[in-house]
């Protein structure tokens, strides 16, 4: 389907370089007519024997050289449409015209005395003006031939420029036939009877020679006779300047001088004719060879073509192929089959390919079979229903549109392959892959919460069976207490893992983030690493939650720590970049474009392949038993997948790591800075009521007894339509503290709408440990606050000062 890229033009004559053996032949040529020359000087004013009939022959002769030559000439410029051609055929047909003039002033040649002129003067004039010719047009060819270039003529132009060329030579050599005829007397005179020494003493036929000479000179100096027309031309010319030289030298018509220069001219006109002819069997034998060349090829072709189309349909592929200009379509019986055809349909378009994709996949099909203008390969996946049955089958459709010169596109050319078994098999071996994880983070999640629930089951059976000592009951609760937040921990990483904590996104700069929370990062690692800050003073803003960006960071530097037991470097790099199409292959979620990078490196001991593929996974460490949980890297990993961008991991064994974090860039304007140190407890100032809503009893009482300590009166319900009721009470409620996840049909943020349509003051608080399940895509709306469970009461006082102001 593509386009030759060889040029179509084949070189000529007139373009064809000259080789050595083209050029020692012209020498040769030129040495042994030199030669001939200057051998036949000394004799070349005796006379010859009478020739009766040798002026009419060789004129006739001369006649048609030059006539073919100027056909020659006028033929390749209408091919060509080149300026130099052109002028070297008008000057072709000029000669060809002289000549003709002078076979006519010649006495009983073709009529009883002259038909053209009244004396000898007229004839030996109109040899003069045919000699003058080829020099006179060899000067301006070489001065354009001369820097290399090609001049051509417009192609809506050329044929007027060349019967106006020819027009003008006609009326030149016509202006010629009058001047020698009516005006003769008033040239210099040239000849007496037979005897054309004036010729000579005039100074006439050395200007002539002259002329010639420097004609040659002009088109060696300036074309180098770098073609085969050049390089012959310049022999013609010599030529002439030996039958100027040795006719001038003959001073007479039937001299041994005059005969030889006859045939020198013939032969300077032959040798332009002679090459041509030979050019013309030269192109026929290259199209013979190139004819053979075609009908290989075409074998060749054919060939490929069967070889194709069977391996095609041993791969059950179809082939199609669509003319956008014509409508016409070329397609193989197996691609009408796979759309449910049993015999091949007589028209197939594009429109006709998406009136059988599903209308889920028509958009995206649409969009990739458009976007090939530019990208010119297509690739695409979707869904279609087959014709004869109605069933939905997976295709796979990758081809390439070929466009034309205006840049739109002219065909398109694919395959189309039936992929539903492959998308089952897929779909298996992932439901497999998905229970196999599940499997090993059931286990994982239960071996860690087995031994949080034991040391808090154990704390607590402790202080509820001798609760009598104060200082042991606050040792163990601390115990409890330090076990469920690290519970709280493995969970929070859980969710972020699987991207389905809740974010609460600011469009912030990552520079000031890590500059604000550097000290807490070098107490994390140690006083035997350093830390260092490269950061990009040009950085542009991310949106993302801040809190979660400063834990995975943390998360990251705890394990650089951890591989830098003796001490080391730990570098935090940001900076400005672009993630191209190449590098996120195996992310379609992702776009290329723009990017902000946050790299931590170590001068640890680094990962091998296999570590470095398994890191992101979760429970996977390479740590001692107990000493981590294996859900750090998985929790950094889900917050930048959650965040829109990428991670990946560069490390080799011995040489340090590298975690680069690819956050997506933000055209929106960076938030204020966020209020540096913990805000005061705040208690109830004025008896504030608190509407509390959450179906779990315990943890129900848990928030009333926390509210209570804060001086806040409560009321309670167990579900929205419960707490609808409270709210349409005459009762005080100053602010709606509900859980996310209840039962009963209605959760907490459709309660808190209708909550506000009913009372538009009320200030509201929404609390969850996981929303994944209960809200669509669009989660909590950012307008109202929410607190993560676990939560402590001073997180609670913390988020009642927010929302109250």
């Amino acid at each position: 389907m593509g386009t030759a890229t060889a040029d179509p033009t084949l070189a000529t004559l007139a373009t064809a370089k000259a080789g050595k053996s083209q050029r020692r032949l012209a020498g040769l040529v030129s040495l042994a007519f030199g030669a001939v020359t200057l051998a036949l000087l000394p004799f070349a004013s005796r006379p010859m024997p009478p020739m009766p009939g040798f002026v009419p022959v060789y004129q006739s002769a001369l006649i048609v050289v030059y006539g073919l030559t100027t056909y020659l000439f006028l033929t390749q410029y209408r091919r060509t449409r080149s300026a130099s051609l052109l002028v070297l055929g008008t000057g072709s047909l000029y000669v060809t015209l002289a000549v003709l003039l002078q076979l006519l002033s010649f006495p009983n040649v073709l009529a009883q005395g002259r038909i053209l002129g009244s004396g000898p003067d007229t004839t030996t004039w109109l040899w003069t003006f045919w000699h003058l010719g080829p020099p006179l047009f060899a000067l301006p060819y070489a001065i354009m031939e001369g820097d290399g270039r090609n001049r051509t003529v417009p192609p809506a132009r050329a044929g007027r420029v060349g019967l106006l060329a020819m027009a003008g030579t006609v009326t030149a050599a016509a202006a010629t036939a009058v001047v020698v005829t009516r005006y003769v007397l008033l040239l210099p005179k040239s000849v007496e009877g037979d005897d054309y020494w004036l010729l000579t003493t005039s100074g006439i036929g050395p200007i002539v020679v002259a002329l010639t000479v420097l004609a040659l000179a002009v088109l060696c100096w300036t074309t180098r006779l770098r073609t085969v027309l050049q390089l012959w031309l310049a022999v013609s010319l010599l030529l002439l300047v030996f039958d100027n030289i040795v006719t001038l030298s003959g001073a007479a018509r039937g001299t041994v001088g005059w005969f030889a220069g006859r045939l020198e001219a013939l032969i300077a006109g032959l040798i332009l004719l002679g090459v041509y002819l030979r050019e013309v069997d030269f192109l026929y034998a290259r199209a013979e060879t190139a004819a053979g060349e075609r009908e290989a090829r075409r074998a060749e072709l054919q060939l490929a073509r069967d070889n194709l189309a069977l391996a095609l349909e041993a791969a059950e592929m179809g082939d199609w192929e669509l003319d956008l200009r014509t409508g016409a379509s070329r397609r193989t019986p197996r691609h009408d089959a796979i759309f449910g055809y049993r015999a091949p349909v007589e028209t197939w378009g594009v429109e006709t390919f998406l009136k059988h994709v599903v209308p889920e996949d028509r958009a995206m099909a649409r969009a990739a079979l458009e976007g090939a203008t530019g990208t010119e390969r297509f690739d695409l996946q979707c869904r279609i229903k087959r014709a004869d049955d109605g069933a939905t089958r997976w295709v796979a459709v990758r081809g390439k549109a070929y466009l034309d010169g205006a840049g739109a596109v002219r065909t398109i050319a694919s395959i189309v392959m039936d992929t539903t078994r492959q998308h089952e098999a897929e779909e298996r071996l992932n439901q497999a892959q998905k229970m196999e994880a599940i499997g090993q983070l059931t286990g994982g999640v239960a071996h860690d919460f087995n031994n949080l629930l034991t040391i808090i089951v154990g704390n607590l059976d402790m202080i509820v069976r001798k609760p009598d000592n104060a200082q042991r009951v606050e040792r163990l609760a601390t115990s409890a207490m330090t076990a469920a937040k690290r519970g709280a921990e493995v969970t929070e990483k859980l969710l972020s893992f699987s991207r389905r904590q809740v974010l609460r996104p600011e469009t912030v700069n990552p520079n000031r983030l890590l500059k604000d929370f550097q000290a807490l990062l070098r107490r994390a690692v140690g006083e035997t690493i350093e830390v260092r800050l490269d950061l990009d003073a040009s950085l542009d803003p991310v949106r993302l939650d801040p809190g979660q960006f400063e834990s995975a960071v943390l998360n990251l530097a705890v394990n650089a720590r951890d591989a830098m037991p003796g001490g080391g470097t730990l570098t935090v790099r940001t900076c400005n970049a672009h993630l191209d199409a190449h590098e996120i292959a195996d992310r379609p979620d992702l776009r290329p474009g723009a990017y902000v990078l946050v790299a931590v490196s170590d001068t640890g001991h680094g990962m091998d392949a296999a570590t470095v593929a398994r890191a992101f996974e979760p429970f996977f460490t390479t740590k001692d038993v107990g000493r981590g949980t294996g859900l750090g890297l998985s929790q950094v990993y889900g917050f930048v997948r959650q965040a829109g961008g990428h991670a990946q991991i560069k490390s080799e064994a011995g040489r340090g790591t590298s975690i680069e974090l690819y956050l997506p860039r933000s055209a929106e304007k960076v938030v204020e800075s966020r209020p540096d140190g913990p805000l005061p407890l705040r208690r109830a100032a004025s008896g504030e009521v608190v509407l509390v809503v959450e179906d779990e009893p315990a943890v129900l009482e848990m928030a009333v007894e926390s509210l209570g300590e804060l001086g806040y009166r409560t009321l309670t319900a167990t579900h929205a339509a419960q707490a609808l009721e409270r709210l349409r009470g005459p009762e005080r409620i100053d602010i709606l503290f509900s859980d996310v996840v209840m039962p009963g049909g209605m959760n907490g943020v459709q309660l808190s709408v209708e909550a506000r349509r009913l009372r538009p003051g009320l200030r509201v608080l929404l609390t969850s440990g996981y929303t994944g399940t209960a809200l669509d895509e669009q989660g909590v709306p950012a307008d109202l606050p929410l607190l993560s469970k676990p939560y402590q009461r001073d997180e609670l006082a913390n988020k009642i000062r927010i929302v109250l102001g």
